[in-house]
């Protein structure tokens, strides 16, 4: 039975949204920056650290691997707190029904078989109009931030899971939200739910 969500997205996609609705018709816990809080509570240390680990540029390095001895303080900071947020999300999954935004899910639940792995993507001016209407800013502005968090996350994701982030192969369905809308989107997630769960 199926009763997680994980969910990965292109930034202005509406892949947010989406799993925030989703979890509201299924009765599913919603989780995303209330990761950070707890795994921060838990680790006693704050939640900008927590924000500063999660959003900087890191990337993985053959050469650091190779030689451990000559890492960074900072990338061990960054793999310690890695580890221990892919450790609490497999804690919480054990919970069950749940829809959980980012946070490399796809990749820390990637064994278990109660987990549905999601991708949203988005064409280019859906994007960009998306982003200029919710944070009222420029086309110009919008598509920057579009690319800047894209990097991020992209840079996190495979620094963390040594895979590509975005193959299909890591998920088991890649929806344009672009082609179909939010609201289709989220009614699609649903009856893959409730018609996987009935077999």
């Amino acid at each position: 039975m199926k009763n997680i969500i994980t969910i990965s997205r292109e930034y202005g996609s509406g892949g947010y949204e989406i799993g925030q609705k989703a979890a509201d018709v299924l009765g599913f816990q919603f989780y995303d920056k209330e990761l950070i809080a707890q795994i921060a509570e838990n680790l006693l240390v704050s939640e900008s650290f927590m924000r500063y680990t999660e959003d900087k540029p890191i990337r993985r390095n053959i050469f650091r691997e190779t030689f451990p001895m000559l890492s960074s303080r900072e990338n061990e900071d960054a793999d310690f707190i890695f580890a221990q947020q892919g450790k609490f999300i497999v804690e919480l999954a054990e919970k069950g029904k749940c829809v959980i935004a980012g946070r490399r899910a796809d990749y820390y639940l990637r064994d278990n078989p109660k987990a549905f792995h999601l991708f949203f993507y988005a064409d280019t001016d859906f994007k960009v109009d998306r982003i200029c209407r919710k944070e009222n800013c420029t086309a110009e502005e919008a598509l920057k931030k579009i690319t800047d968090m894209d990097k991020r996350r992209k840079t996190s994701y495979e620094y963390v899971t040594g895979r590509k982030w975005g193959d299909r192969h890591n998920y088991d369905r890649m929806i344009c939200t672009s082609s179909f809308g939010i609201e289709k989107c989220v009614d699609e997630i649903v009856l893959l739910m409730l018609d996987g769960n009935k077999s």
